[in-house]
């Protein structure tokens, strides 16, 4: 019979798109953690049932392709499909990229990110007009039980939700409106597995929410604010305190982008080195 392509038709396709999308990267060195960012497209009003595509083999879904965006901005997926499925990555990338940059839809400005070992997906949205606009270092540390010895030298407490207020009372000093807005939005689809207040003498000196793929262990330091006046010692006893968290909830390895330490913070890190970067990709609607 053939491949069958259909849109978006219920709920139900976003259960399936976050499971094959969580299959097909499951052997990708530093997948992060699916997030909720497709069920809440899925409620604005950007949102068309050709934003997604998915394609069938049978009844075997066997690929797909979608994206997410606002107004003329577009986060557009790459077209995963099961190893022996490559030939119709092309068909679902022009269905998928075709109605987003339609005058229908009117998307202008296209990204996406990949981690620098995954050259496939990169060499295949070069192929596609894409270019690399940036490249962010991510340092990582393996778990052990090690860090059960440590010993806490701040105060700190364990939160089971994420508090975008908390992170933003130390984060907007050095930050935007625009910036700080954008944060929100994304950390609303992050799913959190815990979040740590660090104090001194009842300053809040610090605040993380962390995402661990609990099939692989890789956590992410996905939100970090610190006060400006953190030392060393008490960034590096921070992280010993993520570092155990992380580990009794089964994580392997913690990481964080460096960008997000204090400035010569990381030379100063025991154990901590770069693991990969996040490689940022863009296309104009005007490049071909």
């Amino acid at each position: 019979m053939g491949i069958v392509y259909r849109n978006f038709e219920d709920q139900g396709d976003l259960t399936r798109q976050y499971e094959f999308w969580e299959s097909m990267t499951s052997s990708l060195p530093y997948a992060w953690k699916p997030t909720h960012s497709p069920k809440h497209f899925s409620l604005q009003k950007e949102f068309h049932p050709k934003t997604r595509c998915f394609a069938y083999d049978g009844d075997a879904l066997v690929g797909y392709m979608s994206f997410t965006g606002k107004g003329s901005f577009v986060s557009l997926g790459y077209p995963w499909v099961l190893p022996e499925y490559r030939d119709i990555q092309d068909e679902l990338f022009d269905r998928v990229y075709g109605f987003a940059s339609s005058n229908e839809y009117g998307g202008k400005q296209f990204a996406q990110r990949f981690r620098s070992q995954w050259q496939e997906p990169i060499d295949y949205f070069l192929s596609k007009g894409f270019m690399i606009s940036n490249s962010s270092p991510i340092i990582g540390k393996e778990l052990n039980d090690e860090g059960s010895t440590f010993k806490a030298t701040i105060d700190y407490k364990l939160e089971g939700q994420f508090d975008f207020e908390k992170w933003k009372r130390l984060k907007r000093k050095d930050s935007t409106n625009e910036e700080l807005q954008m944060m929100s939005e994304y950390y609303s689809s992050v799913e959190f597995d815990f979040a740590i207040s660090f104090y001194n003498r009842d300053q809040l000196k610090g605040y993380c929410g962390i995402a661990i793929r609990k099939k692989t262990g890789f956590a992410e330091i996905n939100a970090i604010a610190l006060d400006n006046s953190c030392s060393l010692a008490e960034v590096t006893n921070m992280l010993e305190v993520i570092e155990f968290e992380t580990f009794i909830r089964e994580g392997k390895v913690v990481s964080l982008y460096q960008s997000s330490l204090p400035t010569g913070a990381y030379e100063g890190l025991k154990d901590y080195h770069l693991i990969t970067e996040d490689v940022m990709m863009v296309k104009g609607l005007n490049q071909q």
